[in-house]
């Protein structure tokens, strides 16, 4: 998300020999306030020197608030080549930079769920994330949008997002990718249903909804929760689980652990490039996260506006099966209305 800093930019210059004609010399951006960032940051410019790719300028971030910074000093000092080391937050706090720019992210997930990094099939051992750096092939992928907002992953409202407006880092130092269902526990007990709106190709349907999903990408919280979700896709899809009954929320996610797709009667499910979600009463909307915004609000697909660093076949894997254009986010699909 766009943020704007007034302190001077960081500088740390260093650098190793030998880039591969492929891979453009780098800037190293490690989040070295993230739960691994600090204890990975050196062992990261060892393993990128080891493949010979050239770091240029490190930025060993301990204030996560300076990392969008951090990106502006290394475009506006020509550097193309993004290194990004830390978990979905760091991810979220630069892709607003890098939309639609001439610069490629390279990524280190380094964070608790990396749900991103699971999404683009890159491995979450930083050895092997090195080597799809090194030696993969640079793809373009979607972004999600809300107002000015970009996300990889997913926005939310209801249980999600009052998730993000707590506070998971205690839990998340001790607990790890388990605080975010721990936590999920404790503020279920007070979650309430809502009325929900979504207007989209031309029709407007309101449900009772107990949980709205927004994804781009497949994961949150490292868990698998859109798997119809696709970054090549041009379409965002919705997912609501219906209320008022609190235990639809518990079946749709029991549903999804096991591998299984929730039923219609559970989840109402909108494939569109863009929609228009309003609530009643007025919901804070999370984005990869965080609490940055409020109902009502306009989600759209930002088609191919990140280049970034994948496994070599990426793209081929993820291309639309056959009959399914990249565009038939425009036409949208739905389970039905309720």
């Amino acid at each position: 998300m766009a943020r704007t800093h007034h302190d001077p930019p960081p500088s740390s210059r260093d650098g190793t020999a030998g880039t591969p004609d492929a891979v453009p010399a780098a800037a190293l951006i490690v989040n070295t306030h993230s739960r691994r960032g600090r204890h990975h940051y050196a062992r990261a410019k060892r393993l990128l020197a080891r493949r010979r790719v050239r770091v240029d300028a490190s930025y060993p971030m301990r204030d996560p608030g300076r990392l969008p910074e951090a990106v502006r000093h290394a475009l506006t000092a020509g550097v193309r080549l993004i290194i990004v080391g830390g978990g979905d937050g760091t991810l979220s706090a630069v892709v607003d930079e890098l939309a639609y720019r001439d610069a490629v992210l390279g990524i280190l997930p380094l964070g608790t769920a990396n749900s991103f990094a699971r999404t683009l099939d890159i491995p979450l051992e930083i050895d092997r994330a090195v080597e799809v750096i090194a030696g993969g092939e640079t793809a373009g992928v979607d972004l999600g949008r809300i107002g000015d907002d970009y996300f990889a992953n997913t926005a939310a409202l209801g249980l999600a997002a009052t998730l993000a407006r707590s506070r998971l880092t205690g839990l998340k130092h001790y607990f790890g990718a388990a605080s975010y269902p721990l936590a999920g526990v404790v503020k279920f007990l007070g979650h309430r249903s809502f009325r929900c709106t979504l207007s989209h190709h031309g029709r407007r349907t309101s449900y009772d909804a107990l949980d709205v999903l927004i994804a781009n990408g497949r994961y949150q919280g490292g868990a698998l929760v859109a798997p119809d979700a696709s970054v090549a896709s041009r379409a965002l899809v919705v997912r609501i689980v219906k209320g008022p009954a609190k235990r639809n929320l518990i079946w749709a996610w029991a549903l999804r652990a096991a591998g299984r797709a929730p039923g219609a009667r559970l989840v109402e499910t909108v494939h569109a490039a863009s929609v228009t979600i309003e609530t009643e009463p007025p919901l804070p909307v999370s984005i990869d996260g965080e609490a940055v915004a409020r109902t009502p609000v306009r989600a759209s697909v930002a088609p191919d506006a990140l280049k970034v660093r994948v496994p070599r076949g990426f793209a081929a894997r993820h291309a639309p099966p056959p009959g399914h254009e990249r565009n038939a986010g425009d036409r949208g699909s739905s389970n039905g209305a309720s």
